[in-house]
């Protein structure tokens, strides 16, 4: 039976709480949210190469590290082996320096925003924009955001593991402002994002949260 209103037919409430009305409804998925444990992600400062960069990002089977001791010296990848510690909120990373002519299994502990080595040096992460982030658009990649000396930014993505890694270039404005080159990719020219919380909020939208 059905009841009508202004000549309208009104389904019974009971109808609209049966299987077939919860069927048809679409169920939400909730949005992509970052992997845990990979806390010692990140781009950081290395004393003993003041003028350099480490970049550590977590991978399929453990971490890349990608170093740089210098603005006109080699660009270096190395891999590293992963162990967390959850009692101690550490993680240890097995360090093969070897691409870069240094011992095979360095052991740095990664934890509050630092990574100790033996013989006394450590790393420390930096803060602000620079950072690894992780885009729930392409939750299986990364993205890694590095303000050059000169006020450039570098801005290092990639979608997934089978695809082709790519770098864009952004600048920085004094409003605090980021804008990003995305025509490589087949993006706008510039677009502009900027940082609220742990997150890098782009206009269309979309934001990148730090890990």
């Amino acid at each position: 039976r059905r009841n009508f209103v202004a000549g309208v037919a009104i389904a019974p409430i009971s109808l609209l709480g049966s299987p077939a009305f919860a069927a048809n409804k679409k169920k939400e998925t909730p949005p992509p949210v970052p992997p845990t444990g990979v806390e010692y992600s990140g781009v950081y400062t290395d004393p003993n190469h003041p003028k350099g960069f480490r970049v550590v990002r977590a991978s399929e089977k453990g971490a890349v590290i990608v170093l740089q001791d210098d603005p006109i010296g080699d660009v270096i990848k190395v891999n590293a082996k992963v162990k967390s510690n959850k009692k101690k909120g550490e993680t240890t990373l097995a360090i093969d320096f070897s691409p870069k002519g240094g011992p095979k299994d360095i052991m740095g502990i990664a934890g509050q925003g630092k990574i100790s080595f033996p013989d006394g040096n450590t790393w420390t992460k930096t803060s602000g924009i620079d950072g690894v982030y992780f885009d729930p658009k392409h939750p299986k990649g990364y993205r890694v955001v590095r303000v050059k000396k000169d006020g450039k930014v570098c801005v290092e993505i990639q979608d997934d593991a089978s695809a082709p890694a790519m770098e864009l270039t952004g600048k920085m404005r004094q409003s605090g402002f980021l804008f990003v080159d995305f025509s490589p990719k087949g993006g706008p020219k510039y677009l502009a994002a900027s940082v609220k919380g742990n997150k890098l909020v782009f206009t269309d939208g979309n934001a990148w949260i730090k890990l």
